[in-house]
């Protein structure tokens, strides 16, 4: 926590710099009557607003990382629950496609919080989508197979790989808002998995891509 307290505190300071400094030139602006004030205002407004959005994402981060709700767990239908995020991402996402490989699995009941599970394949495609750049068509492979009591899922996307100098750290909290996907979103998913009694691991290849797997246990009725 300690260290996370840190991290938070470096990027708050970060949008707190051009804030302060773009009313402190529009204050000197106003002072000497410049006669563009309207575009220096638009201009300093637009800055502030960006950067107050930048606060309030950091925060709502740091919010939902430390109220982790209690999982409210059920039967629940996985490939349902894969195929609602996927529809969703299909809807949003532009250059990029998604495939759902089902290995011939109807259905996979397994006992965990609905929302928690959502979130955790929600944040796992976003991450893939965020992997691939921008001039890239992307591509996202889902796959949900069983081995023995546990169902995998796997997450693959065609992006840029995970760089060596952060693999280890890819699970570690962190508020850094420089990496797209990476930050609590990883941190929540792993604590999400385990907490279900499952497991969470990941593949790269640089230049190639990634792929998350994650293990839930299989729900037998009793």
């Amino acid at each position: 926590w300690r260290e996370m307290a840190k991290q938070v505190a470096h990027e708050i300071k970060n949008p707190l710099t051009p804030m302060r400094l773009s009313i402190q030139l529009l204050q000197q602006a106003y002072k000497d009557k410049k006669p563009d004030m309207e575009q220096r205002l638009e201009r300093v407004t637009k800055t502030i607003i960006e950067q107050i959005d930048t606060l309030s994402s950091i925060a709502s981060a740091f919010s939902d990382f430390a109220k982790m709700p209690k999982a409210s767990n059920e039967r629940i239908d996985l490939c349902d629950s894969l195929e609602s995020v996927i529809e969703l991402f299909r809807e949003t996402s532009e250059n990029t496609s998604f495939e759902f490989e089902k290995n011939g699995i109807g259905e996979a009941f397994i006992f965990a919080d609905r929302e928690q599970v959502l979130r955790v394949f929600t944040n796992l495609i976003k991450n893939a989508i965020q992997a691939i750049p921008d001039e890239q068509e992307g591509k996202v492979i889902i796959t949900i197979s069983r081995q023995d009591d546990m169902f995998v899922v796997s997450v693959k996307d065609n992006g840029t790989g995970i760089d060596d100098d952060v693999i280890d750290k890819i699970f570690v909290p962190n508020f850094t808002t420089k990496t797209a996907g990476m930050g609590l979103g990883l941190a929540m998913v792993k604590n999400i998995v385990e907490t279900a009694s499952g497991r969470i691991w990941f593949e790269t290849t640089k230049d190639q891509g990634t792929t998350f797997f994650v293990a839930l246990k299989v729900y037998e009725e009793q």
